[in-house]
């Protein structure tokens, strides 16, 4: 017998003491068959404080007490008067009854509240499943909540097997001590009960596999959804690599001519080539291997971003220097243009790869160079929006008509206008890949007075501005002082 089964026996044995002596002090003044509610009291007490078991003794041990001490012969139990054993049984009927009643609505009560309690916690689980997103998130909600429900230690062990489709998300008891986590479509793991399900009755087991049903569905979900954004990938990367193979041909074919005729031109020239000829041959074939070379650079950049394989080393870099090595790489080109910058002197820096984000800037710059006059001003502006750095180029071209603004930084799309639609059009698609891997966005938009507007924005050197602000307040601080 448990030491808690003990003392409630204990008390039971008070309980109907003290009414004892509560009735040997009352018999001078009442009739004994008045006496008789003090033991339906203390049955009462007792099944309502204690359970099934105490009560019944209570009944029993209150009639046989109530003659032993209360009727004539005391200290015996012979009944002088017959009449009695009516009582008696009266008594003992009323006290099991007592007793049933009230220890069925205990136990009703009871169950009342487990129920509530694994329904709150079956609730505040399903909450937490759904919203968490990691697959160890939510095996560490699983074993919290199954802890609480069982009341003693739980772990969870997850596999990533491919297993035999099932029948929808179920858990199925492996041994006594564990259940499998079953999904839809493979076996995920199994949850382990160190300390067994002994204690847990039918309710609770049925709370339990709904538990384990849910969970076993979101670990699915998780793992299905990993699988099939590794698979897009995987689509999308070779969905580029067949649009690159095909497009290379095509967009390799002019530099390539260029280079070719400008060097058979010399060639072919022989010992009465001129000077300035030659060096204009000369120059075409550098510039037409500098596009050939970016063009390749870019081609090969894009494919590794998009694939996941090329390596982003983001460091604080200035704007201003940003800006102005793109303006250096096409300082031919934008002699007979005027340029204008518009860069606050406090901009933070911003958080990049240096290599792209030069990228970026050639490829929008060429961009406004290719689709704008060559006498056309150009305007580059910078300026801080919350967490973020945007960067503007801004020309005084043609425009992009509405319904080509959306599509423009797709690939292999490329400009209506037919006298500038050289190469494949990889460019823009090329800078969307490097915002993109920067957290950052790109567009365009019209400008006032016309012409087109092109933006991008980078994240700011969160650690850059702290010292920015912290500088600033020091020398508010030293000014204040002086």
């Amino acid at each position: 017998m448990h030491k808690q089964s003990q003392y409630r026996y204990l008390y039971t044995l008070l309980i109907i003491a003290a009414a004892t002596v509560l009735t040997r002090l009352l018999l001078p003044h009442f009739m004994p068959a008045n006496l008789v509610m003090i033991y339906l009291l203390g049955v009462v007490i007792v099944s309502t404080s204690y359970g099934r078991g105490p009560a019944i003794l209570a009944s029993v041990l209150s009639v046989c007490i109530f003659d032993f001490f209360c009727i004539p012969p005391y200290l015996t139990f012979a009944v002088n008067d017959s009449q009695y054993l009516l009582t008696f049984g009266v008594m003992l009927t009323t006290a099991l009854v007592i007793t049933k009643l009230t220890t069925t609505a205990r136990e009703q009560a009871e169950v009342a509240i487990a129920k509530e309690h694994q329904t709150a916690i079956l609730y505040s689980f399903s909450k937490a499943l759904s919203d968490a997103q990691d697959l160890n998130v939510l095996c560490e909600i699983g074993k919290k909540h199954m802890t609480d429900l069982v009341g003693s230690p739980v772990e969870i062990t997850v596999r990533d097997l491919d297993e035999t489709p099932g029948h929808g998300a179920t858990a199925q008891q492996s041994n006594k001590n564990a259940i499998l986590l079953k999904g839809a479509t493979r076996t995920i793991g199994e949850v382990h009960f160190p300390s067994g399900l002994l204690n847990c009755d039918q309710e609770k087991l049925a709370t339990l596999d709904a538990f384990v049903s849910q969970l076993a569905t979101a670990c699915e979900r998780d793992m299905l959804s990993r699988e099939n954004e590794k698979a897009r990938s995987q689509v999308k990367t070779e969905q580029l690599r067949s649009s690159l193979l095909s497009s290379i041909s095509h967009d390799l074919r002019t530099p390539l001519a260029t280079i070719t005729g400008a060097a058979s031109g010399i060639m072919e020239s022989g010992s009465s080539v001129k000077l300035a000829e030659c060096r204009e041959l000369a120059g075409e074939i550098y510039n037409e291997s500098r596009r050939l070379n970016r063009l390749v650079g870019n081609l090969l950049d894009m494919t590794r971003l998009e694939s996941g394989a090329l390596e982003i080393n983001k460091e604080p870099q200035p704007v201003d220097e940003i800006i102005g090595s793109a303006i250096s790489y096409y300082e031919d080109q934008l002699a007979n243009r005027q340029i204008e910058t518009d860069i606050p002197a406090d901009l933070p820096m911003v958080l990049a790869d240096a290599v792209l984000i030069q990228q970026l800037m050639i490829n929008l710059l060429e961009n406004a160079v290719k689709y704008t006059p060559s006498t056309s001003s150009l305007e580059f502006k910078a300026r801080v929006e919350g967490e973020f750095i945007k960067i503007e180029i801004d020309d005084r071209g043609p425009g992009i008509p509405d319904e080509q603004k959306s599509q423009i930084f797709k690939k292999f799309v490329r400009a209506t206008d037919k006298a500038h639609t050289t190469g494949a059009g990889l460019g823009l698609a090329i800078c969307t890949s490097i915002v993109e891997a920067h957290n950052g966005s790109l567009g365009v938009s019209d400008r006032e007075g016309g012409g087109s507007s092109f933006w991008f924005t980078l994240p700011v050197d969160k650690s850059a501005l702290t010292q920015q602000e912290q500088t600033i307040n020091t020398k508010t601080a030293t000014a204040q002082e002086a």
